[in-house]
């Protein structure tokens, strides 16, 4: 470094050489050149920043970035007049302690960054009216077509760092509460312009908060994306971006519902053309919505402008149950597509995709109680359940069944049961016609803690379904190997093991009959188990999983969740004082492993 700010070194390298090759220093690493170089050098090196990365990743990063005053950063923001974007990678949220790391420096930073543009601005406007701006244009304009008016923040993003590795968060590194620099600077009392400003890609909330208030103006924004966030934060943010972005073409409300949404974009003006340049939209939920609520979305979009132009919709449709409401909404559904999008964009899908080309939910159910309603409709309902990821059977009755053709549902790979779908013998068979006309099902649900449904009946009865399942699978040339989830209540763990209410395959006449099951997931969700009882509950699940290993062709693997803590806990102790007296030995055919949900059993050589 010394060598390169000798004397020889300064004849070597012009003034703009030496600012290029310094302007790769972070600000902490400038700044204790200042002196060394001349104030002329530091301030040219600092405007050439394109980038600037607030990260929390690098240990020495994060603790400079944590240690800069707003009041610095915003001084930094002013000398970088070049920059091209501002990038935030902030620690993931944990029990929400960790929300708005440095949000005060990277809005100072954008702050200081138009003060310095603007102050560009100003001395070209004097030298103008003094005559001697032509003298001064070749000088002040080398930053090409790129005069000081047109700006050159051009993007924020902001990424999360998922773990607590990731951070450097170890024994000897604390974050406070408060996060460092979570404070917004002092609201400016002049405009903020960002006329080069064009994409913010947000996955953090705060970017939409932040901005509240500040009197920013971003005519050019094209793309602003988006995350879930508290709806009144995430409302009145949102409302903030889109009141001045007449350019904005790509939107994504990362799955907003239709009121939400529509609150939003209202904050843009109601003139017929705030929203008229929109050609993508995406991340508008339809799911659990009131009619009246797409109504309102639909209304506020044509008012602003979008008219049969959107090009790219993407609209998420979660889980559509079999229900009146559902077929309603359909209907508002199919009314703003209509409305606001191009023939185009309904021939694509409108429907948001899973990595898998899969999205969502349906009961096979809505499909019987739609036929007879209107087209559009139908048309709705029947793409969804081409697309959807799962589909679920539920034992409703059906007034005017749909026929169920491997058409109808030909990308899902899972089969959910719930309520009555096994309750008799004919819903046992309709269940058994949507499940073998599933070309993609691998997976079989019964019950699913997580949306709070459960299957209806003993645990055994899902063996018979299988089996059945089995029997038409092989009729038709398809039998394949499945994965089975079973949702259980604790006393289903304590009946007798041969019992139909257990699910231990040891009570059945034969086993041969059923499919192949890879897997099997043991959920055990609801339920209390006495004192007197754990002992037999421990010895079933036991029993349990020996039965599948024993029993079930293909078998690979057995996981038994206990959601219950304190069951949890006594399961685990059980476990490890008995381990020595069981079967599942170490070093046996099969690795046995506790996480901290429960118990896993693998076979280790699918051969054995």
């Amino acid at each position: 470094m010394s060598c390169l700010l000798s004397l020889q070194a300064r004849r070597r390298l012009s003034r703009d050489e030496l600012a290029n090759v310094f302007g790769h220093l972070h600000p902490w690493e400038l700044t204790p050149l200042w002196r060394r170089l001349g104030t002329p050098i530091f301030h040219e090196s600092a405007a050439n920043y394109t980038h600037l990365v607030i990260d929390c990743e690098d240990d020495t990063k994060r603790r400079m970035w944590e240690a800069m005053t707003l009041a610095v950063a915003h001084k930094w923001g002013k000398r970088a007049t070049s920059i091209r974007e501002i990038k935030h990678r902030y620690p993931t949220r944990w029990k929400g302690l960790w929300g708005g790391w440095c949000r005060g420096t990277w809005v100072a930073l954008v702050e200081g960054h138009g003060r310095g543009r603007a102050a560009i601005a100003e001395k070209k406007r004097r030298e103008r009216d003094a005559g001697e701006g032509i003298a001064a244009a070749p000088r002040q304009d080398d930053d090409g077509d790129r005069s000081a008016d047109k700006g050159t923040l051009e993007m924020l993003s902001f990424e999360e760092v998922e773990s607590f590795e990731e951070v450097g968060l170890d024994d000897n590194i604390y974050m406070t509460y408060p996060p460092p620099s979570s404070a917004l600077p002092r609201a400016p009392t002049a405009p903020v312009h960002l006329p080069a400003l064009k994409t913010i890609r947000s996955r953090d909330d705060e970017c939409l908060t932040a901005r509240v208030d500040r009197q920013w103006h971003t005519p050019a924004v094209k793309t602003l994306i988006t995350r879930d966030s508290w709806l009144a934060s995430w409302v009145k943010g949102g409302r903030a971006w889109v009141r001045d972005c007449e350019a904005i073409e790509v939107l994504d409300l990362n799955g907003r519902y239709a009121d939400h949404a529509a609150r939003v974009l209202s904050g843009a003006p109601t003139d017929g053309k705030s929203l008229a340049a929109l050609r993508t939209l995406r991340g508008v939920g339809m799911y659990w919505n009131r009619p009246a609520d797409i109504d309102r979305l639909r209304e506020v979009k044509v008012a602003r402008g979008v008219r049969q132009s959107i090009r790219e919709l993407e609209i998420e449709m979660g889980w559509m149950p079999s229900t009146d409401a559902s077929v309603e909404c359909s209907q508002r559904v199919a009314q703003l597509i209509d409305a606001i999008a191009r023939h185009e964009a309904v021939e694509k899908g409108v429907f948001a995709l899973n990595n898998d080309s899969t999205c969502g939910t349906i009961d096979a159910e809505l499909l019987s109680r739609s036929s007879t309603g209107p087209a559009a409709v139908q048309q709705i309902i029947n793409q969804f359940a081409k697309r959807a990821l799962t589909v679920v059977s539920g034992g409703e009755d059906e007034a005017v069944r749909a026929t169920i053709t491997d058409d109808t549902f030909p990308a899902a790979h899972t089969l959910l049961l719930i309520g009555d779908a096994l309750d008799d013998e004919a819903k046992k068979k309709r269940t058994v016609e949507i499940a073998s006309n599933t070309p993609s099902l691998s997976c079989v649900k019964a019950g699913d803690k997580e949306h709070g449904v459960e299957l209806l009946g003993p645990a055994g009865e899902v063996w018979v379904f299988l089996e059945r399942l089995q029997a038409a699978l092989v009729s038709r040339g398809r039998e394949r190997s499945l994965t089975l989830c079973l949702d259980l209540v604790a006393n289903e763990l304590t009946a007798p093991v041969h019992s139909k209410s257990s699910p231990c395959l040891w009570g059945r006449d034969s086993n041969d009959k059923l499919p192949p099951v890879e897997e099997v997931t043991m959920t055990v969700s609801v339920g209390f188990v006495d004192d007197d009882q754990f002992e037999t509950f421990y010895s079933n699940v036991i029993a349990t999983i020996t039965s599948f290993n024993d029993e079930l062709k293909g078998h690979k693997k057995t996981y038994v969740e206990l959601l219950s803590g304190n069951l949890r806990t006594d399961f685990q102790q059980r476990f490890m004082a008995q381990q020595a007296g069981l079967s599942l030995l170490s070093g046996g055919p099969y690795k046995v492993s506790l996480d901290a949900n429960g118990l896993c059993v693998e076979r280790r050589n699918a051969a054995t």
